[in-house]
């Protein structure tokens, strides 16, 4: 186990990089303090002097309550004071494992000279770029106008579906009632993997093993007394090994299964033609579909438009959800708007004018 000297620094002159163990500041004489914490330089020496050795292996150093002085562990009475040790607080045994959570890292600092001045150059382009976001948006933006309207247009449409024999298929036991069957052929319905024994196969198969131990260094202790100790230990080592084993492999054959496959003819509605109506009078009207005896009237459409001028002469059209907002608008009123430069309504003003 090897043992390293650390070292404090001062906390009274600055001077950093005392002795650990030493008790008072090489460079002021100032006592190290209960506050000073110990720490280890990257390159501290191992230390071999036997004394050193024992003086490490004793125990943390001891604060004398009266006079705030670090005294070793053997002391029974205080060096600065001559205090009895009776109610002291020894310093903390604590150990840094290099595997250990990293520590929270302190926010950078302002960047000097030159970086102040690119951190300004950063600033003032993000703001022209903001300012330029804002007169995009601006110059996109609806703009306030007056809309007269000049007229209407509306379209209205009527599937029509006609009811007439349409050739199906379907497998045996699921062709509908009321279909005529007109033939019908044996084919393959599904495929069924049936086992029909099994095969010796060989593989390889990759373990990791275990092959012993090495002694590994895992972090540092701090003694508490100015001394450092390595701390290790022993983590097992592993080697990947292949070995061949033998399985049983099944082997499956394919037996196709075969179903009658029926063809069939059934009446259904399918879609025939579209019936269509459309002006530009205020008042819509649905399209007659003049259906026959085997015609029905399936799903209908509509769609109404209002047709604006604006203040500025321009002809602008308005498509609309329902025909009850339609109807509300009136030809030759004028209402308040807002319309895109791409000529889009974006809204209109329900009261007009």
């Amino acid at each position: 186990m090897a043992i390293r000297e650390g070292a404090w620094d001062c906390p009274v002159c600055g001077r950093e990089r005392n002795r650990g163990p030493e008790k008072f500041c090489g460079g002021c004489g100032s006592p190290r303090g209960p506050e000073v914490e110990f720490y280890l330089p990257e390159d501290a020496p191992e230390v071999t002097d036997a004394e050193a050795v024992k003086r490490a292996g004793a125990g943390p150093d001891w604060i004398c309550p009266y006079c705030q002085a670090d005294n070793a562990d053997a002391n029974a009475f205080c060096s600065g004071c001559g205090a009895p040790r009776d109610g002291a607080k020894t310093r903390q045994v604590t150990e840094q494992r290099f595997d250990a959570a990293p520590q929270p890292v302190a926010a950078p600092q302002p960047l000097k000279d030159g970086g102040s001045r690119l951190q300004e150059g950063l600033g003032l382009g993000c703001l022209g770029l903001i300012a330029l976001v804002a007169l995009v948006a601006f110059l996109g933006r609806a703009k306030p106008t007056t809309l007269t309207v000049t007229g209407f247009h509306w379209m209205r449409t009527i599937a029509v579906e006609q009811l007439r024999p349409v050739e199906e298929q379907a497998w045996e036991g699921e062709v509908p009632s009321g279909a005529r069957v007109l033939g019908s052929s044996r084919e393959v319905h599904h495929v069924d993997h049936i086992q029909i024994g099994s095969e010796t196969r060989t593989r390889d198969i990759t373990e990791r093993v275990q092959t012993g131990s090495q002694r590994v260094k895992v972090g540092t202790r701090n003694r508490g007394n100015g001394y450092f100790e390595d701390i290790y230990e022993d983590r097992p080592t592993y080697e990947n090994r292949t070995r061949q084993e033998t399985y049983q492999q099944p082997v499956y054959r394919d037996q196709p299964v075969y179903r009658q496959r029926i063809r069939y003819e059934i009446e259904k509605w399918m879609p025939d033609r579209v019936a269509q109506a459309e002006g530009r009078a205020h008042a819509a009207a649905w399209p007659d579909p003049q259906l026959g005896s085997q015609e029905r009237g399936g799903k209908r459409t509509e769609a109404y438009e209002i047709l604006f001028r604006t203040a500025e002469g321009r002809p602008i059209t308005y498509k609309v959800l329902n025909e009850q907002v339609w109807s509300s608008f009136e030809l030759g009123r004028s209402y308040k708007g807002k319309v895109y430069d791409s000529g889009e309504v974006a809204e209109v003003a329900k009261g007009g004018s």
